[in-house]
């Protein structure tokens, strides 16, 4: 996957340019319209904005820019995110699990359509049906810390029953063009006396996961939007934005005391939580 790869219907971005053709602020000219799903603010303009109406929805169109709102692409002053998922868990297509309490992570928003997650913190982990703790480092075991930079994209999803109202995911993989990790770490037996046991497996996780963002098409005062991630037997549900293609999760299970004989395997995560922003925003699904 390239973020350069999808830039919604060619219509769509043409269209979103015109509507901020009259905003002059330095936000809107630091997070240029690269195109439908985009994240940005709906604000108050009286008489001169691109959108008509009397609430904070830039949907209906002022042709003649006199409407009471404007849309500004990307974030303003505050673009920091965090975001805290429940209970993750990858399962690979041939039943291996690995089951978390918790996932936090700090980032922030780059883009319109683009994220950077700077650190994760996965606490509570163990992989199945072994059931040993998993760990960056074995003093600390059931807890993952990983500084490999991530980057997230934003497009459109299969799902939405009705098709004005899109369903819109964010695709999170590796910063690195190098290399496609994720995250990597190890799983053992854990406490007893110094020094720590040898693991039994490293693994590592690679490629990238889709997951739903809602809600769509309004301002978010809150700050918080639902993130969900599901899979069924190892596949990720959805495993590609519409018209792309696939862009899954492969789990590597090395044994330490066979290191020439790793298992390969597809795996899905399924997960539920927030996103948290660091001001009002809208997730904009129409144009």
């Amino acid at each position: 996957m390239r973020l350069v790869r999808r830039i919604g219907v060619c219509a769509l971005a043409a269209g979103a340019l015109a509507l901020v053709a009259g905003a002059a602020t330095a936000s809107a000219a630091d997070y240029p319209v690269t195109g439908l799903p985009e994240i940005g603010r709906c604000l108050s303009k009286p008489g001169s904005g691109g959108f008509k109406g009397l609430k904070a929805v830039c949907i209906v169109h002022s042709p003649t820019h006199t409407g009471n709102f404007e849309w500004y692409p990307g974030p303003g002053a505050n673009a920091s995110i965090k975001l805290k998922l429940s209970g993750p868990t990858f399962e690979t297509v041939n039943g291996r699990k690995i089951g978390c309490a918790f996932l936090f992570a700090d980032g922030e928003l780059t883009g319109g359509k683009t994220l950077k997650i700077s650190e994760v913190q996965i606490q509570g982990c163990a992989i199945f049906p072994e059931n040993l703790a998993c760990y960056s480092n074995p003093l600390e075991p059931n807890k993952i810390v990983s500084k490999t930079p991530l980057v997230g994209e934003l497009g459109f999803i299969p799902g939405a029953i009705n098709p004005a109202n899109p369903f819109v995911g964010w695709d999170l993989k590796a910063e690195s063009e190098l290399s496609p990790t994720i995250v990597e770490f190890s799983c053992g037996e854990s406490g007893g006396p110094p020094p720590p046991p040898l693991p039994t497996f490293k693994v590592s996780l690679e490629g990238s996961v889709i997951g739903r963002v809602k809600p769509t098409n309004k301002m978010v005062a809150s700050k918080i939007f639902a993130m969900i991630y599901k899979q069924e037997k190892g596949i990720q549900k959805p495993s590609a934005f519409i018209g792309g293609p696939e862009d899954v999760l492969t789990q590597i299970t090395t044994p330490t005391v066979n290191p020439q004989n790793p298992t390969i395997e597809q795996a899905g995560l399924q997960t539920s939580g927030e996103l948290e922003v660091g001001e009002a925003l809208e997730l904009k699904a129409k144009a």
